[in-house]
């Protein structure tokens, strides 16, 4: 049985609620090869929560989106994108762990990544 591929995996937040997988997956494939993209929504309803999780095979892929997309990039909305390696990422690079350190520090409801840069 062949190994299953690890993955960096963002957060991103502050989507327009409208937004699909396929919308998501576009705006990020500029940065490098989505692996996958998890819309969340509302159990009851099934409405978009305006948050989702992306999943790429390389950090550098991951870094890129981040450095492109966090706090620039606006989606409809009136606060910008909000995008950092989640909680169960598993590859995290340097530059990952220090952005997720800032988050936290600035908000302590942000997680911080369970595993160390490059222990994944």
């Amino acid at each position: 049985m062949a190994q299953q591929q690890k993955r960096a995996r963002l957060f991103v937040g502050q989507l327009n609620f409208q937004a699909t997988e396929n919308d998501v997956r576009n705006i990020f494939a500029f940065y490098g090869h989505v692996l996958q993209v998890n819309l969340l929504r509302d159990r009851a309803t099934n409405k978009s929560k305006g948050s989702a999780f992306v999943e790429y095979g390389a950090t550098e892929e991951a870094d890129c989106a981040i450095r492109c997309l966090h706090n620039r990039y606006f989606m409809e909305r009136d606060k910008p994108l909000q995008v950092s390696y989640c909680e169960h990422s598993e590859l995290l690079s340097d530059f990952g762990w220090q952005q997720a350190v800032a988050l936290h520090k600035a908000n302590r409801a942000n997680p911080l990544p369970a595993i160390m840069p490059n222990s994944g």
